[in-house]
Order: C-alpha cells, then sequence, then structure tokens
C-alpha cells in the first residue's frame, strides 16, 4: 500500500508572463518530514477543468486520403521546430469546443466540426500541473469554406500546416524525425495507438 501524501503549501519563486515557477512542500505520510518540488504552473486561467485543448483533427476529401492537421512551428525551449496536433489556451468565457474551433481556424485556417471531447488529463505531471482536454474534430475539406485555408495568427506566431495522410502517419513521423525536427509526444503516442490497431 502506497504511503498517504498531502500537500502542505506552496511557494511562487518566479512569475512570468505565462508561466510561474513554484515549489510545493508536502508530506509522505511515512515521516514526519516535510519534503518539497519544484514545478511550474501556467498563470492563465483554468477554464472547465483544462487549461488548454489539443485539436485531433481530420481532413476528409472526397478522391483524397484522410489527411490529420498538424503543425510545425519553432519552440524556445526545445530550440527548434516541433510537428504536433494545433493547440491553444482555453481562454475565458469559451467553451472548451468554443476554443478548439478558434484555434483550429487561428492556426491552420480550417474550419471543422467537433466530434468528441476527451477528459481533463495531465500534460506532464512531473514537471507541471498544466491540463489539457484532446477535440477530435472532423473538417469537410469539399466544403468551399475550406477551400483555400487562411491562417489567423498573431503577429508573433509562425505556424506551418502539415497534412499528413492517416495511413502513412507512422513513416512521416519517422521523416521529420530524419530532419530533425521534434515530436510532440501526445502526436506519438497518437500515430503508436493507431499503429497497434490497423
Amino acid at each position: 500500500m502506497m504511503a498517504e501524501f498531502s500537500h502542505v503549501r506552496s511557494e511562487v519563486i518566479h512569475e512570468g508572463k505565462w508561466l510561474r515557477f513554484c515549489k510545493h512542500y508536502y508530506h509522505n505520510g511515512v515521516d514526519s518530514q516535510t519534503r518539497n518540488y519544484e514545478a511550474v504552473e501556467r498563470t492563465t486561467a483554468c477554464v472547465g477543468g483544462a487549461e488548454g485543448a489539443d485539436i485531433i483533427a481530420i481532413l476528409k476529401r472526397v478522391m483524397h486520403y484522410d489527411c490529420i492537421v498538424l503543425v510545425k512551428q519553432y519552440r524556445p525551449p526545445v530550440k527548434g521546430y516541433s510537428l504536433e496536433f494545433p493547440a491553444g489556451l482555453v481562454e475565458e468565457g469559451e467553451t472548451i469546443e468554443e476554443s478548439a474551433l478558434r484555434e483550429l481556424k487561428e492556426e491552420t485556417g480550417y474550419t471543422g466540426q467537433v466530434e468528441s471531447v476527451s477528459p481533463v488529463v495531465c500534460l506532464d505531471a512531473s514537471i507541471s500541473s498544466t491540463t489539457t482536454v484532446h477535440v477530435s474534430v472532423q473538417i469537410d475539406g469539399d466544403d468551399l469554406v475550406n477551400a483555400n485555408p487562411k491562417q489567423h495568427l498573431d503577429p508573433d506566431e509562425f505556424v506551418e500546416v502539415v497534412l499528413v495522410p492517416l495511413d502513412n502517419l507512422m513513416q512521416k513521423i519517422q521523416d521529420f524525425r530524419k530532419q530533425g525536427v521534434h515530436i510532440d509526444s501526445r502526436l506519438m503516442a497518437f500515430a503508436l495507438g493507431r499503429s497497434l490497431t490497423c
């Protein structure tokens, strides 16, 4: 049986515009010693239990393979490019579904229909309290609204849209890795899951 852990208190060490660095103090239930752990938190509000939404968008077109819509962008923490799902923070006053469709439109130019929303999950509980949901979206590529998708990026955003045939996803991921592109762990988990079921 595991020891009973309990949170004692948290201390903010540094706070920036988007992130805060904290030290969390806790007891492990085995002894009376208070331990501490360093972690990162978002400064933005948590809406509907999730701070962000990852969009798993499938583009369907007549006479074409179904494609997953991905984005490639420079990520300063890894000092390189990353291949990942379109994603973004849930803004105050919007639902998770609204947030997902807004982010999809902004980052890729596509308009879609929400199919499902996952339960709230942690991104990396070992270093952060950040939570997200995975939103499955279908895009009708034959709809005129998606004929010539145009991104609506912020001035400091540089996002390349990457369409990958679903049946060739793992091979394309390997190709990007050979080019030195980092693969987001959520995308890799999705691809591995597909490869196990196909």
